[in-house]
C-alpha cells in the first residue's frame, strides 16, 4: 500500500552542533562571509571575543591576572620543592603549594588555549556548513552563550505527517519516496540507507497529524527546511496491477494509457487508477494482466495521434 502525504527535510538533531562563547566580551567576526550556507571546517576560526573595551569580565585583563597567579605559584613550588628536600617544610604545607601550582596552571591553559592578542579565539567544532548565526558584530555576549550552529554533512531526517485515521497502518510502513519542489528526482530511502525511526502517537500541538520519521545519508541536493511530497509504502498488495507514472496520461481529468494491440496500433483505455509511491501506480480497473502498455513515449504517441486526426484544410 501507499499514502500520500507532505513532510519535510530536517536536520538530524545530533548532527547539529552549537558554537558557544568560552569568555564573556565583545563579538568580532574572523571574516566578512560568515552566513547560513557557508560551508566550515573543524578548527577553523569563526569568532573571536575580546573584553577590550570592557570594564568588567575583561579576558585580556583576565589573562595577565591569571599569568601573575601562574608565575607566582611556579615561584612558590619551586622554592618549596628545595625547602622539602632539605625538611624545612612540612609534607602538608609541600602539597598545599603544590596543589596551587596545579590549579594556577589548569586555569592559565584553559584560557590560553584559545587566547590571543586579539582577543579569545572561537571555532568550528567540525566539518560542515553554518545553520544559523545568532551574534552580531560587536555584540557584548557571555560565557557560554551560543554564537552560531553548526550542520554536520553526516545524516537528514525525512519527516512525514500522516492523518491520524491511518495510525493504525503506521507500524506496517516500511520506506518513504519523496519529491521536493527544486528538484525533478524521485527521492527513495531504500536507496540512502534509509530506515523508519520512529513515529507518533499523537498529535503535536500546531498540527493534526501524526509525524513519521526517516533517517537517511545526507545529500547536498536536499535542503534542510524544504518541504517534500511523500508516498509512504508498506506491505506488497499481491495480485495488483501497477504501471509506471510515464505511462499515464490525463484528458480532461481522467487518467488513460495506450494499449498495444498484435496489428501494431496503440488504442487509447481509460483506466482508475490507485495509490501511487511517485514511481509507479497502481490500477484498480481499466487493464488486464499480460496486456502490453506504452512505458515510455506515451507523449510522442498521443501527438502522432493528434495530428493523424486533424481534419484536411480544404480551399
Amino acid at each position: 500500500f501507499t499514502i500520500k502525504t507532505g513532510g519535510m527535510i530536517m536536520s538530524d538533531n545530533k548532527d547539529i552542533l552549537l558554537v558557544t562563547a568560552k569568555t564573556p566580551g565583545l563579538v568580532k567576526f574572523s571574516n566578512s562571509y560568515l552566513f547560513p550556507g557557508v560551508k566550515v571546517s573543524r578548527g577553523q576560526n569563526l569568532f573571536t571575543i575580546s573584553g577590550e573595551q570592557l570594564t568588567e569580565d575583561n579576558s585580556e585583563l583576565k589573562y595577565r591576572q591569571l599569568k601573575a597567579d601562574l608565575d607566582r605559584a611556579a615561584q612558590n613550588y619551586e622554592r618549596a620543592k628545595n625547602l622539602i628536600s632539605d625538611k624545612i617544610i612540612t609534607q602538608e604545607h609541600f602539597l598545599t603549594v603544590k596543589n596551587d601550582y596545579e590549579k594556577a596552571l589548569n586555569e592559565f591553559e584553559n584560557l590560553n588555549a584559545t587566547y590571543s592578542e586579539r582577543g579569545n579565539s572561537v571555532s568550528s567544532p567540525g566539518n560542515g556548513y553554518i545553520r544559523e548565526i545568532f551574534v552580531g558584530e560587536g555584540q557584548k555576549v557571555s560565557s557560554g552563550e551560543a554564537l552560531a550552529s553548526i550542520i554536520i554533512e553526516r545524516n537528514l531526517i525525512l519527516k512525514a505527517d500522516v492523518s491520524p485515521d491511518n495510525l493504525d497502518i503506521l507500524p506496517r510502513i516500511e520506506s518513504a519516496n519523496f519529491k521536493v519542489g527544486y528538484s525533478k528526482k524521485l527521492y527513495k530511502t531504500s536507496e540512502m540507507n534509509g530506515r523508519k525511526i520512529a513515529f507518533g502517537k499523537s498529535t503535536g500541538g500546531n498540527s493534526f497529524y501524526v509525524p513519521i520519521y526517516f533517517s537517511i545519508d545526507y545529500d547536498p541536493g536536499l535542503i534542510e527546511g524544504s518541504f517534500a511530497e511523500v508516498f509512504l509504502t508498506g506491505q506488497t498488495t499481491e495480485n495488483l496491477i501497477v504501471v509506471p507514472n510515464s505511462a499515464l496520461m490525463e484528458e480532461f481529468g481522467k487518467l488513460y494509457v495506450f494499449v498495444a494491440h498484435e496489428d501494431g496500433d496503440f488504442v487509447k483505455r481509460y483506466v482508475t487508477a490507485g495509490y501511487s509511491d511517485g514511481e509507479k501506480t497502481a490500477v484498480l480497473d481499466g487493464l488486464s494482466e499480460n496486456e502490453k502498455i506504452v512505458s515510455e513515449g506515451a507523449y510522442l504517441i498521443r501527438l502522432s495521434q493528434m495530428t493523424t486526426a486533424a481534419p484536411a484544410h480544404n480551399h
